[in-house]
């Protein structure tokens, strides 16, 4: 699907936020671990919580689903899967899936779309068979599709590289409750985002899981703990998500609010807000909402993203329309994204006249406060296509985006909620 993003004067109006994947692929998995009936409240209904879904059902868990919650019935023990898991093109999925499938008494196989069998699981690999898990990738690359043994995690002692994924952390720490015998996890190097730790330990908490933690460098692990589902989990707004309309409002002349995003959310994607504030946008919290107002000029910035890779497409969006240079640092593993981002957002920038560079692990723009505008292509990734979008409403001609259809991973909604603003666009392929 190929849309045609058009040059728009204001943006104004009211949307409700997409839900958080990140919070409803974990619920679905403590779900899966936990003996009773969980509800799951305001779910992110999106293609990486589809699979994950159905990854739960092959584990045995009953599944019944609405537009508004997930119901999931499990015995806490993990039935060998009867067909292969296809994870899509989630990782989070296939990461947090892989270190839980040894609890199955039979052979797992996980794999999943042409971008995910590109995904480093190598360190996950070596740190469960450390743990004394048989697990392999079946091309023997550390890629999958990937081959798990059950039986069990006999536990002990293990470590992991923090510096590459937080999701091989959050996947062990759903795993090693369950394990044998007591574990101890050691991250060696610094964790890079940290607040999807957080909130997978804050989720295993409320499933009454117990992790004794040194900081991010140590977690004690005691054996033989059972889940016990809160019964009802609600999901909040997904920051990561609403970051691509917050840019589209500090850009655009505009006062939009977005219902389901609260001022203490410990999600890491939440510093867009304190971003956008800090170069002059107006914010205000309400209790269930931000209200953003933007119609100001905006200079240019320097950030860290190492916290928040996913910041960095709609960053680099708005960067564009900031005068003066803007360095976006701690940029190295978005080569390890849905596709190799960093070299997708400077090739697409440079595609439609922005004038961008690559220094070490920094995206450098060169903000002129417009941009022309013209044909790119989204690299079948959906965040690429939303930081194209946005850059489209603000450009002096529009801009095309190619391959649209790649949204639906994360937010299907996007396209309806742009219009309830008064975004311009209109499908031309």
């Amino acid at each position: 699907m190929k849309v045609l993003f058009e040059p728009t004067e204001r943006l104004e109006g009211s949307i409700r936020s997409q839900p958080s994947k990140s919070y409803t692929i974990r619920y679905l998995i403590a779900s899966l671990l936990s003996n009773g009936d969980t509800i799951i409240e305001n779910p992110s209904i999106c293609d990486d919580t589809i699979v994950t879904v159905k990854a739960c059902k092959n584990f045995g868990a009953r599944v019944s689903s609405n537009e508004y919650l997930f119901k999931i019935a499990s015995s806490g023990h993990l039935e060998t899967p009867s067909d292969i898991i296809d994870c899509g093109g989630s990782a989070t999925a296939i990461r947090l899936l892989s270190s839980i499938a040894p609890l199955a008494s039979g052979i797992t196989v996980l794999t999943g779309d042409e971008s995910l069998r590109m995904r480093p699981m190598a360190p996950l690999l070596d740190a469960l068979r450390r743990l004394g898990v048989e697990i392999y990738s079946t091309r023997m690359n550390g890629l999958p599709p990937i081959v798990v043994f059950g039986g069990g995690i006999p536990g002990g002692s293990t470590w992991i590289d923090g510096s590459i994924s937080s999701q091989y952390v959050s996947g062990l720490l759903f795993a090693l409750p369950k394990a044998r015998k007591d574990s101890l996890l050691e991250v060696v190097g610094e964790l890079e985002s940290k607040g999807y730790v957080d909130m997978t330990l804050n989720i295993l908490r409320d499933f009454g899981i117990r992790i004794d933690r040194d900081g991010y460098s140590y977690f004690r692990v005691e054996a033989g703990q059972e889940y016990i589902t809160p019964t009802i989990c609600k999901v909040p707004g997904d920051y990561s998500s609403s970051s691509f309309m917050i840019v589209a409002c500090s850009i655009i002349p505009s006062k939009v609010r977005i219902y389901g995003l609260t001022k203490y959310d410990i999600q890491p994607d939440r510093c867009i807000v304190d971003i956008v504030e800090g170069l002059g946008v107006n914010i205000h919290f309400g209790d269930d909402y931000v209200e953003v107002e933007g119609n100001r000029p905006l200079n240019g910035f320097d950030i860290d993203i190492r916290d928040s890779p996913d910041l960095a497409p709609p960053l680099a969006a708005l960067a564009c329309f900031c005068k003066g240079i803007s360095r976006i640092k701690g940029c190295r593993r978005l080569r390890f994204k849905e596709s190799d981002r960093l070299k997708a957002i400077v090739s697409e920038l440079i595609r439609i006249g922005v004038r961008v560079e690559v220094d070490d692990d920094s995206i450098i723009i060169y903000g002129s406060g417009s941009v022309d505008g013209g044909y790119a292509y989204s690299w079948r990734d959906h965040r690429i296509a939303m930081a194209l979008a946005v850059i489209g409403l603000g450009s002096r001609r529009g801009v095309i985006v190619d391959n649209f259809e790649s949204v639906s991973k994360s937010y299907p909604k996007f396209l309806a909620d742009l219009e309830a603003i008064g975004g311009r666009f209109k499908i031309v392929g």
